[in-house]
């Protein structure tokens, strides 16, 4: 059903819209939580468990979800209309129009929203995940190479990749590692995503804070070089953008370095490069991955970030990485309008 019909429908018959979208809006839910009891759904829309009930109630005896004690599934029938069901939910919410707006103001290839707000729900982070995942599938061709950064919004799209048929491509590690959770460095981001996508993946073993002359020595390994210079040759980027102060601290910098980056006005930091809120490149780390000046000439780039806190980051990397696919969450889509409104 096209967004035609829909507005169509929406003139013709209104009450039956408005029930249309209040089981679609339940049924897309329940897609993300599943398996979710019925209260832990009410609380999660922030509707009352009455309501919840009886929308639940209907789509069961439409054959659309399963109910277990575990919770409520989709059943097999739901799936197949889950793409119309979304399209829908985002149609209604206001989502589409909001991503064209965001598109249009930062002047950048696409952005892909998905509604709510990691900053007060964590489910979110996994629907920015599984929304990057199918569109990093749907990428990839063989022979191509990807690469990609750690970081948790990362970790989500790596564990909400579909499964589907192998593709031979080669996934590499954009930079060294960093002092943070095993889980989310690069190079088990790397191999977690080849696993999914039934490619091969090589390591980086650099990590990502080294002094300048110790980095020159390391090159010239093979384990190191080859892996460095093939990152160059990268076909898709997917990587996470971050708060400048928050990753500051992952590099393990000191207090004092700290503040001299707030100082000369960074807010965000991408792939081990700062920015001030203008997009103005302000400092890089000096690990060794994919280089900056390189990131123009990637045909398809990925960038994943949730959570209102991370507005401000967001828009400074999207105003200096024109060519990204932007996909983060409706609480940071509405900050970052808010900041360009105050801005004029």
């Amino acid at each position: 059903m096209d967004t035609n019909t829909f507005g169509l429908m929406a003139v013709l018959a209104p009450d039956l819209m408005e029930a249309l979208v209040s089981r679609a809006m339940i049924l897309e839910r329940i897609s993300i939580l599943q398996p979710v009891g019925r209260r832990a759904l009410a609380q999660r829309m922030g509707i009352p468990e009455r309501e919840a009930r009886m929308l639940t109630d209907l789509l069961r005896e439409d054959g659309l979800i399963d109910v277990s004690p575990a919770g409520m599934a989709l059943a097999g029938r739901a799936y197949e209309i889950l793409d119309s069901v979304r399209e829908l939910v985002r149609s209604r919410t206001g989502l589409n129009s909001l991503e064209t707006q965001l598109q249009k103001l930062l002047r950048i290839g696409r952005v892909c929203i998905v509604p709510g707000d990691a900053d007060t729900d964590p489910e979110v982070l996994n629907e920015v995940g599984r929304v990057a995942g199918a569109r990093l599938r749907k990428l990839l061709e063989p022979g191509q190479i990807l690469a990609v950064n750690g970081g948790t919004t990362v970790h989500s799209v790596a564990t909400h990749i579909p499964r589907g048929a192998d593709i031979s491509v080669t996934v590499l590690p954009a930079r060294g590692g960093l002092g943070r959770s095993a889980e989310t460095q690069a190079n088990t981001l790397a191999e977690l995503i080849a696993e999914r996508l039934g490619g091969r993946h090589k390591p980086l073993y650099l990590p990502d804070n080294l002094p300048q002359s110790a980095l020159k020595e390391l090159i010239k390994l093979d384990e190191i070089r080859e892996p460095l210079e093939e990152i160059k040759r990268a076909d898709v980027l997917l990587y996470g953008i971050a708060r400048a102060d928050e990753m500051a601290r992952n590099r393990l910098m000191s207090e004092s370095a700290i503040s001299d980056l707030v100082r000369k006005g960074a807010v965000a930091e991408a792939l081990g490069h700062c920015f001030d809120i203008s997009g103005r490149l302000l400092a890089s780390a000096s690990g060794l991955g994919l280089p900056e000046d390189s990131f123009s000439r990637i045909p398809n780039v990925i960038a994943v970030a949730a959570g209102s806190h991370k507005a401000e980051a967001i828009l400074a990397v999207s105003r200096h990485h024109k060519n990204s696919c932007l996909i983060t969450d409706e609480g940071a889509a509405n900050r970052i309008l808010e900041i360009i409104r105050g801005e004029r």
